[in-house]
């Protein structure tokens, strides 16, 4: 039976529904006027459901933002009980007509929304729209800063200012009348008095209606997040910031899992990102516009005074790098407003009293790594520095430099611990500047026993993806420099040390990486194998091609176009290119007969990669001239576009190699350093000893 019934009911909902699909298409499309028309003609639709979501054509109209149709649709409606559901009436999700305002963020329409109801409703028990919430618990307000709309929400914020002053207004009048109650059953208080009394009593009242008005505006039921928290998340930094800046007491307010602003702040490395610098296209227009930073800020600060800029915004992509850039700076303040706010670094954490010891005292089969966790859930310090959020951790430490000190108390670890063990590079720096602070934090041990060196040795929460490494090689090069950049900082005995899993920092190192020194074997042998075999073709090409003279040769063997000074450049790329291939192929091969030892991938099986691959790319650069200056030998009479087509058509498998290849050349460019520094040293060594030498036989020509 219930089942009919809801069958039933879901039909004439659905007749009534395609009843209106032209009005529905209408309003989906902006056509306003055939709308506008329709709903003139059938008032009483004004007020029925439009979308299978209870939408009325207010809501639909009012997510548009159109003031205009709004207020012509408002003055459709004649019965007062249809005014009334009209203002109230909520959609699936609880949302009345000024919640969907709040997603266009008109101003214009909230205005006229609200003036609306003032002159229509005149039922003393009706509750404003402006307090009315959804089924989240979100007022118009709060959903208003959740969109991001600045100016809607400095307006509404207005009007629940105005509507707070008459609920104070109508207390007053109750305080008045208790005022002549007083009077009369107590003569004898002095008039001094009595004001006093009335004054703290308007105090108090006016104090209540305060914090009524932002616990109820600025609180969504549903998960106790402010309306501060919800616009940080939203990242809509220069809402939050408004809001910050004049209630500052929403800084510490805590959502349900105990977080305040700062600590979700300081898990969102992403917001801290500007998108717009990883395209180089965006770069150069971004830096075209605004070619200093003081240009920048007066744009920001004043862009009603620069009428070129605004001509400029009106480009789509300039419009976003403008707000993006925009979002960054309120970004900014709002962080360091929130760090002002902050006291968490202060809290008093016990620290254990772990030591340097060379004998395991416990072994425990609980990871040491499950514990960290906690640390999302207390200082915003070291949750930025988890997620290396270095400009959190940077205006906390300018603005209170003892907060480097503090201990997680879960962890008992410190900002040192967790920048290395996160592989926080930036924020290690920072800590680095300070070498007595350094040398303080160095030599802590954690709750698990673990070092410094010891983070550094774990392979968990080091995702590959975010290292930007090529191939499994360079990230265990990445790992072993890691170590040793910690070892320097650290005590050189705690090398030696044992956490209480029994393991030094070395075993520990060993033990969390085999397979990845297992993936870097695979893959290093793999990739020299198929670089020898490419390397080896090009040898076979150089050489071949050396005997084989473009145009022949005449009756004594002597080539014909050996004046042609594209006949040298013939000669010499082709020579070039064989001595290249052929060191390519040695050095090749020399990494498939090198151990493969963690010592190895520090340096020298990495350099000998990035090497060979630079050859290569070379010699493929002096084979291709070889066979482009070969080429215009043959056909030097035709014209030039033929030649420059050769040019061009030479040049297309070099530069797909290079830019395929094009993120090694960071460590082939530092195997050149070395190679020149090492060769510079060899060149300056033997110039002292030639010079010594000629000196001394100079000296014994003279003795005798």
């Amino acid at each position: 039976m219930e089942d009919t019934e809801e069958m039933e009911e879901m039909e004439d909902i659905g007749k009534a529904l395609r009843q209106i699909q032209e009005p529905y298409k209408w309003v989906m499309h902006g056509k306003w006027e055939p709308l506008k028309e329709f709903y003139k003609n059938h008032p009483a639709e004004v007020v029925q459901q439009l979308t299978t979501n209870n939408d009325t054509v207010l809501h639909v109209v009012a997510v548009a933002g159109r003031s205009d149709v709004l207020e012509f649709l408002i003055d459709l409606i004649e019965d007062p009980e249809d005014e009334l559901y009209a203002f109230k009436v909520g959609n699936n999700y609880g949302n009345t007509i000024l919640h969907e305002v709040a997603v266009s963020g008109n101003p214009e329409a909230a205005k006229k929304i609200l003036m609306s109801e003032k002159n229509k409703v005149k039922d003393d028990s009706h509750i404003s729209i402006l307090r009315i919430q959804n089924r989240l618990g979100e007022t118009p307000l709060y959903r208003a800063a959740a969109f991001g709309h600045t100016k809607l929400v400095k307006y509404l914020k207005k009007e629940v200012k105005r509507q707070q002053q008459q609920d104070i207004e109508h207390q007053q009048q109750d305080i008045e009348q208790q005022r002549l109650h007083i009077e009369q059953q107590q003569q004898d208080i002095e008039q001094q008095q009595q004001q006093d009394i009335e004054q703290q009593q308007q105090q108090d009242i006016k104090k209540q209606q305060q914090e009524k008005a932002m616990e109820y505006h600025f609180n969504r039921k549903h998960d106790n997040m402010s309306i501060l928290q919800i616009a940080v998340i939203s990242q809509h930094f220069e809402t939050a910031f408004w809001l910050l800046k004049r209630y500052p007491n929403l800084a510490n307010r805590k959502e349900r899992n105990g977080l305040t602003c700062l600590q979700l702040l300081a898990q969102m490395p992403y917001a801290f990102e500007a998108k717009f610098r990883k395209s180089i296209w965006k770069m150069l227009i971004y830096k075209w516009i605004y070619p200093s930073t003081e240009h920048l800020e007066s744009t920001i600060n004043q862009p009603s005074q620069s009428g070129c800029s605004q001509n400029i915004t009106r480009w789509r992509p300039i419009r976003d790098i403008f707000n993006e850039i925009k979002n960054q700076k309120f970004l900014s303040k709002l962080t360091r407003s929130l760090v002002k706010e902050d006291y968490s670094w202060s809290a008093n954490a016990t620290p254990n009293f772990n030591t340097f010891t060379l004998v395991c005292p416990k072994k425990s089969d609980d990871s040491p790594q499950k514990t960290s966790e906690s640390t999302l859930k207390h200082a915003p310090l070291l949750i930025a520095t988890c997620t290396g959020i270095s400009k959190i951790v940077k205006k906390i430490l300018d603005s209170d430099p003892q907060a480097v000190e503090m201990l997680d108390p879960a962890t008992q670890q410190n900002i040192l611990h967790m920048a290395i063990k996160y592989r926080r590079k930036a924020i290690l720096h920072m800590v680095q500047k300070d070498k007595s602070i350094t040398s303080r934090l160095a030599d802590r041990i954690d709750i698990n026993g673990d070092t410094i060196l010891h983070h550094a040795a774990y392979v968990i929460s080091y995702p590959v993806d975010a290292q930007g490494s090529i191939g499994p090689a360079f990230q265990l090069q990445k790992e072993l420099r890691w170590m040793a950049r910690v070892e320097k900082i650290m005590p050189c005995h705690y090398a030696m040390h044992q956490n209480n899993q029994g393991l030094t920092a070395q075993k520990l190192f060993e033990k969390g990486h085999a397979d990845l020194l297992n993936s870097a074997k695979t893959w290093i042998k793999e990739t020299a194998q198929s670089c020898s075999t490419v390397a080896a073709l090009v040898a076979t090409v150089a050489y071949a091609a050396a005997f084989t003279a473009p145009g022949g040769t005449d009756n004594y063997g002597v080539p014909v176009l050996r004046h042609s000074i594209f006949f040298v450049t013939f000669a010499v790329s082709d020579i070039i290119s064989l001595i290249l291939s052929l060191t390519s192929l040695c050095t090749f091969l020399s990494i498939l007969t090198s151990p493969f030892e963690y010592k190895n991938f520090h340096r020298s099986l990495p350099f000998r990669l990035h090497l060979g691959f630079a050859l290569l790319f070379f010699s493929l650069v002096a084979t291709m001239l070889t066979f482009t200056a070969a080429v215009v030998l043959l056909i030097h009479h035709q014209k030039m576009w033929t030649t420059s087509l050769i040019y061009v058509v030479a040049l297309l498998p070099v530069s797909v190699f290079g830019l395929s290849q094009f993120p090694l050349y960071g460590g082939f460019l530092q195997c050149v350093k070395y190679i020149s520094k090492k060769t510079l040293q060899c060149v300056k060594y033997i110039s002292k000893k030639t010079g010594e030498t000629i000196n001394q036989l100079h000296f014994q020509g003279n003795g005798r």
